[in-house]
């Protein structure tokens, strides 16, 4: 028995129509589709074109690159060099001027070096200490308080003397000092000088082995002597007194004691300025 069909409708054209709107909503996704991706498409360009302005600010190309702007020179303060070549023996810095050297051989002393410290602290002057390496041995906290008193400090040998020695004994007498006084100073002991000046020509090549510059003076009242008097150390200084001058003194003399703060007075008074030998070489 055939299908049945309701009154007044055609089959054929009902399959049409049906084909029609199937045909008709697939039509209209796909113009859904392509104005959606249309606007995707719009806002991606945009995004790119405002993602591309900004990478090209901040990695401009190669070719557009700034160049690399070099760092500016150190303008601070180059050091000096020294106004003595370390390699020369340095008695006197004539072009230091009016700049004076005092320096003190032979301590610690227990007996003086307090009070020569006392005298110098209260006078405001710096100085140069050669101390004796077998003197440090038995005054250690006098040489830490002398380094901690703010003066230099520098070697004079062990044993204080180095009389017909040779190049490797000399060497330890320098060695065994240096370390000493670098242990109790926490100083780079740099200056050396010969005991009484002896040998100082020998000692030189000892002291470039070692690093070290040999400081000798111009200016010696020969404050040690028996009977020297304080006027006759004073009035010995200042006739010898020269630009630059190293003026060697000693520790443990009574009369050198009393001497000194007058001695200071009347050479400030006479426009001089006491430094170290760093400061008189330039080099501090």
């Amino acid at each position: 028995m055939p299908p049945l069909t309701p009154i007044g409708f055609n089959y054929s054209r009902g399959v049409r129509i049906t084909a029609f709107v199937v045909i008709l909503v697939c039509q209209l996704f796909i113009i859904q589709l392509l104005l959606t991706a249309d606007s995707y498409s719009g806002y991606y360009q945009s995004e790119q074109q405002k993602s591309g302005k900004q990478e090209a600010v901040e990695n401009p190309p190669l070719s557009e690159k700034p160049e690399k702007t070099e760092e500016p020179a150190q303008t601070g303060p180059k050091p000096n060099n020294p106004a003595v070549p370390k390699n020369e023996i340095v008695w006197s810095v004539p072009s230091a001027g009016k700049k004076v050297a005092l320096t003190f051989d032979d301590g610690p002393s227990k007996k003086y070096t307090l009070k020569y410290l006392e005298v110098l602290r209260e006078k405001q002057v710096k100085a140069t200490f050669f101390l004796v390496g077998r003197n440090v041995q038995k005054s250690p906290v006098l040489t830490a308080l002398i380094a901690g008193e703010g003066h230099e400090i520098a070697n004079h040998t062990y044993d204080h003397y180095i009389k017909k020695m040779s190049d490797a004994v000399i060497k330890d007498q320098i060695s065994r000092t240096s370390r000493l006084l670098k242990e109790w100073t926490q100083q780079e002991i740099k200056y050396v000088r010969p005991p009484g000046g002896n040998n100082s020509i020998k000692m030189k090549s000892v002291a470039a082995e070692l690093q070290m510059q040999v400081v000798m003076w111009n200016v010696d009242p020969q404050d040690w002597k028996e009977g020297t008097t304080p006027a006759q150390i004073i009035a010995s200084v200042k006739k010898q007194l020269t630009p630059g001058a190293i003026i060697v003194l000693h520790e443990g003399k009574p009369q050198t004691l009393k001497a000194l703060p007058a001695l200071i007075d009347e050479l400030r008074q006479d426009g001089w300025e006491f430094v170290t030998i760093s400061e008189l070489l330039g080099i501090s």
